[in-house]
């Protein structure tokens, strides 16, 4: 019955998931209590799974500090009911004993847990930009070799900023920073759930479509929404974008460069613009090679 309440209670989200635990230990509680005081015959080893899964219980919900307290509760509570009602003075010592190691099981879960939860954070610290907020160039970049082996039909889109410098050096680093995270908001919202973006560095981004899909409708689309977006602390913002599909290529390498080598070809040919098509893998090769 305690049990399908707690789960009407959770699934209805009308009172925080922590009361519901603490009115399920409350209601244990009492039950087990009720037991010990009211068994007439002398306590017998099946009283001790109910004070067991107390313990466990009080050490899962409660704070350590007020786990302590209420273990010390029960084993006087168990205690008392021994010298009333009589039975085997084992039966506290199995139930002490369960409370130490309730107590050792739960304070090393806990420092497990917080273990966890710090090599979590450092791990996402390391794997995100702090001034956007995207993924770093770490990041994406593993991402970008897990799709490029499993999905021929994504496509990448390198994303420059135009005239970046001219405006760190008109209006100082501050407002180039708002500058990026403007446009990092831009693209984020603009590729919504079907791609990733990363600040890919400096002023430079990278969205992953894994899908692939209409890349040069996307592609249009976020250069409308960042120029769309109007002007920041007084400053007209457009970017440049050079993409490419998996498909074309044959190495990650390969992909990147003739992405990057697109965006040189679209702040070249007036900024503000996307290049999808120009100039071909071979000609980057040829350049590099030359």
């Amino acid at each position: 019955m305690i049990c399908l309440l707690a789960w009407g209670l959770l699934w209805s989200q009308r009172i925080p998931w922590q009361w519901v635990d603490y009115g399920i230990l409350a209601a244990a509680s009492g039950l087990v209590t009720a037991q010990l005081a009211l068994h007439t015959a002398p306590l017998t080893a099946d009283i001790l799974f109910g004070c067991v899964f107390l313990l466990l219980a009080g050490f899962s919900v409660l704070p350590l500090a007020q786990a302590v307290l209420y273990a010390g509760a029960l084993l006087l509570a168990v205690g008392v009911a021994l010298l009333v009602h009589g039975g085997p003075y084992s039966l506290l010592w199995n139930v002490g004993l369960a409370g130490v190691l309730a107590a050792h099981l739960s304070t090393f879960g806990r420092n497990i847990t917080i273990e966890r939860a710090e090599t979590a954070a450092f791990e996402a610290l390391a794997n995100t930009d702090l001034l956007t907020g995207l993924a770093n160039r770490r990041a994406m970049l593993t991402r970008v070799q897990a799709t490029f082996s499993l999905s021929p039909r994504a496509a990448v889109f390198l994303v420059d900023v135009d005239r970046f410098k001219r405006i760190n050096d008109r209006f100082g680093h501050d407002v180039g920073d708002q500058v990026l995270q403007s446009v990092a908001g831009c693209l984020k919202q603009g590729v919504g759930a079907h791609g990733y973006v990363a600040r890919w560095g400096g002023e430079e981004f990278l969205v992953l479509l894994p899908g692939g899909g209409e890349v040069e409708t996307v592609a249009e689309a976020l250069l409308a929404r960042v120029r769309q977006q109007g002007s920041c602390k007084g400053v007209r913002v457009t970017v440049s974008l050079g993409g490419a599909a998996g498909a074309e290529v044959e190495t990650v390498e390969e992909w990147l460069r003739l992405a990057d080598a697109r965006l040189y070809e679209a702040k070249t040919g007036g900024r503000d613009r996307a290049e999808l098509r120009q100039p071909h893998l071979s000609e980057v090769q040829d350049i590099t090679l030359s």
